[in-house]
């Protein structure tokens, strides 16, 4: 599952990774939670990044009820599902995010917070699906999009079973290409088999979603997984969470650069 993210980068760094232009006055968001409008890079414009809302509304819905509300597309049924299967083939797109949130049950039942990053990328891109719905009078559209999920890799699967599924930059283009065919799509939506990805705790206040603010993703306890490099000292500096000093001889130390 992902059920928030985070996507705080300036413009200038977005539109230098992905190559493309906002065509909004984008907003940064710690806490993105279904129902805000964030970017996305949708098929057949891949220069454009535009404001979607996030929770799929199916063209063919009634109304753009609660019912609803698919924040998240399993790829093992996205081909199949009346809610994905027309949008999977013509409707895809990136999802914009410096990392991601996932929950983790600890003692006596309750959930602890973590942030889910990849210190090789900066900036994700979430494989994603939108769809367009518009009332009979055609006065009130809504443009919608969901992201779509697989089971978790080996660094994840202990904490989780499902993660987004991370589209490679080398493979954006070609996930984003109309003319792709749906067999080479399909093989995209699995998970990213990388040592770079990590995870550290955050606090609870993440839970609200009205707290949109960068205490969201301040660490509260070490990474899971240590950082070296060959060169014994060197800073990795991670925009949305921060920046790591390697040593040798102990714990790599969180210092937050938002």
């Amino acid at each position: 599952m992902c059920t928030r993210y985070t996507i705080v980068s300036s413009v200038k760094a977005i539109e230098r990774e992905f190559q493309a232009e906002f065509q909004y006055s984008f907003q940064k968001a710690y806490n993105a939670h279904f129902g805000m409008e964030l970017p996305v890079i949708r098929a057949g414009f891949e220069d454009k990044i535009v404001a979607l809302r996030w929770g799929l509304v199916p063209y063919w819905a009634k109304e753009p009820n609660l019912k609803y509300h698919n924040i998240n597309s399993p790829a093992g049924n996205i081909v199949k599902s009346p809610l994905y299967r027309v949008p999977v083939r013509r409707r895809r797109c990136i999802v914009l995010a410096n990392c991601f949130f996932s929950w983790v049950l600890v003692e006596k039942g309750s959930k602890q917070p973590f942030v889910v990053f990849d210190g090789k990328q900066r900036l994700l891109s979430f494989a994603g699906i939108w769809d367009s719905w518009m009332n009979e009078g055609r006065s009130k559209i809504i443009e919608s999009f969901s992201i779509i999920t697989t089971h978790s890799n080996k660094r994840l699967k202990k904490f989780n079973k499902q993660m987004p599924v991370i589209i490679p930059p080398g493979r954006r283009r070609k996930f984003l290409r109309p003319a792709t065919p749906l067999n080479e799509i399909m093989r995209m939506l699995r998970p990213l088999e990388s040592n770079s990805i990590n995870l550290y705790p955050v606090s609870t206040a993440v839970n609200d979603f009205h707290n949109n603010t960068r205490e969201v993703v301040m660490p509260v306890g070490q990474r899971q997984y240590a950082e070296y490099s060959y060169v014994p000292k060197v800073y990795l500096k991670l925009e949305g969470m921060g920046s790591m000093k390697d040593n040798l001889d102990r714990k790599p130390e969180i210092k937050i650069m938002i």
